[in-house]
């Protein structure tokens, strides 16, 4: 999260070490009048380099890889910082704050809360964005109980298969687990519980 302000072949940019690719990367700002000046001097810069545009797709697949949520996927408005591992980043010592009272309440620290994994396909078919993970018995109104959902699912060029992140009532806790996903108009996709994290763990290439 490091920035620093200058210029970049003579026009004004502040530079931010900062990541939505799990790759070592730099946000790069300008004003807006500078902005397609600067695309067009990085080009003719880093052409001798092989230097290409990526599109927000690919981001998007490349954040998966690493486990990096996405506001609106990964969250709604039932979801909370310790249901997606990040409840490192809520202060422990201030003594007050925005949004306490509610983190202290029985439903907010309930075990049984859906929680953040990965999930793995079985049979190497794609599991459906926003399919549901079925679980015994139906509901009062006959529906079939679920056990979690699917928040992004995408096919990872870096390990040749695909990907999935999803919400999953106790999910860290039942790594290995196989789950039954829907599959309107077909077949329904298991998958197993896997670490959230499919590539570069140890964020050495973020890092580097």
């Amino acid at each position: 999260m490091g920035w620093v302000e200058g210029e970049l072949g003579g026009i004004p940019v502040r530079i931010y070490r900062i990541s939505f690719s799990g790759e070592l990367s730099f946000e790069i700002g300008t004003p807006a009048g500078r902005g397609l000046e600067l695309w067009e001097k990085l080009h003719e810069l880093g052409r001798d380099l092989g230097v290409t545009p990526y599109g927000t797709e690919a981001m998007h697949v490349m954040r998966a890889e690493k486990g990096f949520i996405m506001i609106g996927d990964e969250t709604d408005g039932t979801v909370i910082p310790q249901d997606l591992g990040l409840g490192w980043a809520i202060s422990k010592k201030k003594e007050d704050y925005i949004g306490k009272r509610a983190q202290e309440r029985s439903h907010m620290t309930s075990p049984d809360r859906w929680k953040l994994v990965g999930l793995e396909s079985l049979d190497g078919r794609m599991i459906p964005d926003g399919a549901y993970a079925v679980a015994d018995g139906v509901n009062s109104n006959g529906q079939r109980n679920t056990q979690g959902r699917v928040t992004s699912t995408y096919i990872s060029p870096t390990l040749s298969k695909p990907i999935a992140m999803g919400l999953v009532h106790r999910g860290p806790d039942r790594m290995g687990d196989v789950l039954e996903f829907t599959n309107p108009g077909g077949e329904p996709v298991k998958a197993r519980i896997v670490d959230p994290v499919f590539f570069d763990k140890e964020g050495t290439r973020s890092n580097g």
